[in-house]
């Protein structure tokens, strides 16, 4: 069940990531397309990275070398990190006021530490799923204590509970996931502002 978790979260944070990458293409953005953390650059990392541990774990060996895993993983790594240069570079543009280098790095530790992060976020998918299990057999050794109508009660009432009490918290847990995991990769609050037909007729 947690691997099943963490799977379904590497596949939404790829998703999410490719919306961004289709972002940048409406907008015609570069950086976005292939250098950010969320771009063509990001999502290679991060499908790189999840392959091999994926690979690791299923078969105990290792997909390619080591070595071949630091260099790729560190080229990338290097892309994002000086991003702005090489879009300069594409531009032939004189080089601005760029990041500090030291901001660069803790840049590139969040990002890292995001990836993972998100991905281990989605075991709460999980961790419901379990605590559904639980608490169902908690119900039912309840109704088994008792006979006839109590019984069936007992089962009814703490099944009632259960649905109230999980669809609370995966409601809540989804959000979340939604909002925080996803929509932080692609979402950017820069669309048109929302004005109602009496608002705009002054009404």
């Amino acid at each position: 069940m947690l691997i099943y978790g963490v799977a379904v979260g590497a596949v939404f944070i790829l998703m999410a990531m490719i919306l961004n990458i289709i972002n940048g293409i409406r907008n015609k953005d570069i950086k976005k397309i292939f250098l950010e953390e969320n771009g063509i650059a990001g999502l290679i990392l991060y499908s790189f990275i999840l392959g091999c541990v994926a690979y690791y774990f299923l078969t105990g060996k290792m997909l390619i070398s080591i070595n071949i895993i630091i260099i790729t993983s560190l080229i990338l790594v290097l892309i994002i990190m000086f991003n702005d240069q090489i879009l300069n570079l594409i531009k032939k543009q004189k080089e601005k006021a760029s990041t500090p280098f030291v901001e660069k790095i803790f840049e590139i530790i969040e990002m890292i530490l995001s990836f993972l992060s998100n991905t281990i976020s989605f075991l709460r998918l999980a961790a419901f799923a379990i605590n559904h299990a639980g608490l169902c057999m908690a119900v039912y050794l309840l109704a088994d204590m008792s006979t006839g109508a109590g019984n069936l009660l007992i089962a009814v009432i703490g099944n009632v509970i259960v649905l109230v009490l999980e669809g609370l918290i995966v409601g809540i847990q989804t959000l979340r996931l939604e909002y925080y995991e996803l929509f932080s990769r692609f979402y950017e609050g820069t669309g048109k502002e929302y004005k109602s037909i009496k608002t705009e007729l002054k009404i």
